[in-house]
């Protein structure tokens, strides 16, 4: 006849269902995490475009606008119209303006003017860079030596 002094009978059976809750709730929590991270980041994408695709209308209709000018103002007027509307006109008949995205970035626009037209020479997003904000330093990389 068996005695037993105390003790809780764990059977591998047991341990195993353990296990496995201990598995699903690990793994359901990581994919809650990467599932709110994602939206976190898609809702990120969503602003950034609105942001963009604002810009680009506003620089659309600055075009408009100086294309309007440069069909109809007279010769003399140009420059100063242009100026006012918010683009430069150059001593190569390149106009040029540009119009802030957000903080950093802004789509640059380059036109060439001739004979009353307007050419689309660069129409890009690019960096305003900062010097005294982001500092004139390189980067420190390993010389290879």
């Amino acid at each position: 006849m068996r005695t037993s002094i105390g003790g809780v009978n764990v059977g591998g059976s047991s341990i195993l269902v353990i296990f496995v809750l201990l598995c699903l709730t690990t793994f359901a929590t990581l994919a809650m995490v990467s599932a709110t991270a994602s939206l976190r980041l898609a809702q990120r994408v969503i602003a950034a475009s609105d942001v963009y695709y604002a810009a680009d209308s506003r620089a659309e209709e600055l075009l408009a606008e100086i294309s309007y000018i440069v069909r109809n103002a007279p010769e003399d007027e140009i420059a100063p119209m242009l100026l006012e509307a918010g683009a430069h006109l150059g001593y190569d008949n390149i106009i040029r303006y540009a119009v802030p995205i957000d903080d950093v970035l802004l789509i640059e626009v380059q036109l060439e003017m001739t004979e009353r037209q307007l050419n689309i020479i660069s129409w890009a997003m690019r960096a305003d860079y900062d010097p005294d904000l982001y500092g004139t330093g390189g980067l420190n990389v390993w010389p290879g030596r």
